[in-house]
């Protein structure tokens, strides 16, 4: 049986109406679940999992990193006056994360640049830096200072796609609404979303995992800017669907992991359903132990050991479910500490399907006042007029003006 959510109000935005109000003891979300995926007979759990044993996969033979999806363009890459892709030794580059940065009513100072690990930041930081770090007890004082770093990658049909069709600027965006261009990207098109945190920050935030020696046997890291970060959550999209398919991948030792929605996986876990720990939160809910059909694909794929620490949260691939109750899913680390707190009404479906560019080339004011509110459900058209989608991906939130 899914989990049914209640929400007793949501917020009231101009966007949205007042009367979207609901009363507490109306079912308003269910867990999203393992669904179809066209032109394949996989559901999309065992999808997403085929997805991650290819694009984890180091590059080099015997060496764990770097893996495939960090040879991808970056979105500095990608949404650039002259875009590029990457050189095969090209220095990994993180960002702070694009939707904390759109959250404007946050109290925490843990979405700050990770620039500033090196340089000290501000006495007094802006309380629109961070997400919620209080609701997942993560670390808001250092050293070094606390912060999640963002990676988006996309692949090279993507990347190709939006930089053939001049897409990679607001100037071009521009010209493409006033041809009514629709972007469709092919459906070979993947795009990986990477959290990280700094090494001694996550020995702080989870204590049990002792040293940094024990740190590298359970966490896949890298190094950017001088300073090593362990990646705590990974979200992966892929455009095989019309509203893609959508999974998200958490560490097993991240507090919280299966707290209100569950976590659900029918391919590779060996326990396909983990219920949320009702009576505790930041609860750890132990190993998520691999199939025998996954741990064939990740040693077939000679993954590193430590891909076996990281558990499938869900997959998504409509809006609702069959009855049309709108489908969550949402992440402990990017919903929970990075936006404002909430996974049980986070939908990746729902908040990408805003992802749109207006007459000038850029989003929309009305597009991008959805994301601190959790959009779930079907769109709103209302909000998208005036826009075009930008098929799911709101990376052209950085495109530069030319």
């Amino acid at each position: 049986m899914r989990s049914i959510l209640l929400k007793g109000t949501i917020a009231c935005a101009l966007v949205l109406p007042c009367t979207a109000i609901t009363s507490a003891a109306e079912p308003v979300l269910v867990t999203a679940r393992a669904g179809a995926v066209d032109g394949t007979k996989q559901n999309s759990d065992e999808f997403i999992w085929r997805l991650f044993t290819q694009f984890a996969a180091p590059v080099v033979p015997g060496q764990a990193s770097p893996v495939v999806f960090e040879t991808w363009a970056s979105d500095a890459d990608t949404f650039a006056s002259q875009p590029q892709w990457p050189q095969a030794d090209a220095p990994k580059r993180l960002q702070a994360s694009v939707l904390g940065a759109l959250n404007r009513n946050q109290v925490a100072p843990i979405d700050v640049s990770c620039s500033q690990l090196v340089s000290p930041p501000p006495a007094n930081p802006p309380s629109t830096a961070g997400g919620n770090a209080a609701v997942a007890g993560f670390p808001i004082s250092g050293p070094p200072t606390p912060c999640i770093a963002e990676e988006v990658r996309r692949n090279r049909p993507q990347f190709d796609y939006i930089v053939n069709n001049q897409l990679n600027t607001q100037a071009g965006l521009a010209e493409a609404f006033a041809k009514s261009f629709k972007v469709a990207m092919p459906t070979s098109a993947v795009s990986v979303k990477g959290d990280w945190v700094p090494v001694q920050t996550l020995l702080q935030w989870i204590p049990a995992i002792g040293n940094l020696d024990k740190l590298h046997t359970l966490y896949y890291t890298g190094t950017s800017g001088g300073v090593e970060y362990a990646l705590v959550s990974l979200h992966v999209s892929s455009r095989q669907n019309a509203n893609w398919v959508w999974g998200s991948f958490e560490h097993q030792l991240s507090p919280g992991r299966c707290d209100d929605l569950g976590c659900y996986d029918s391919f590779g876990a060996t326990k396909p359903v983990v219920r949320p720990n009702r009576a505790a939160v930041n609860t750890q809910y132990g190993a998520c132990n691999k199939s025998a059909m996954l741990s064939k694909l990740m040693s077939a794929a000679k993954l590193s050991p430590v891909w076996q620490n990281y558990c499938m949260k869900s997959t998504q691939v409509d809006y609702t479910a069959p009855d049309g109750t709108p489908t969550a899913l949402g992440n402990s680390v990017t919903e929970r500490v990075f936006g404002n707190g909430t996974v049980a009404a986070s939908s990746c479906i729902a908040c990408h399907a805003y992802a749109s560019f207006g007459a000038s080339g850029a989003p929309t004011a009305a597009a991008t006042a959805m994301l601190p509110y959790n959009p779930t459900g079907r769109p709103i058209p209302k909000v998208l007029q005036g826009s075009l989608q930008f098929d799911f991906m709101w990376g052209v939130l950085l495109a530069p003006a030319k």
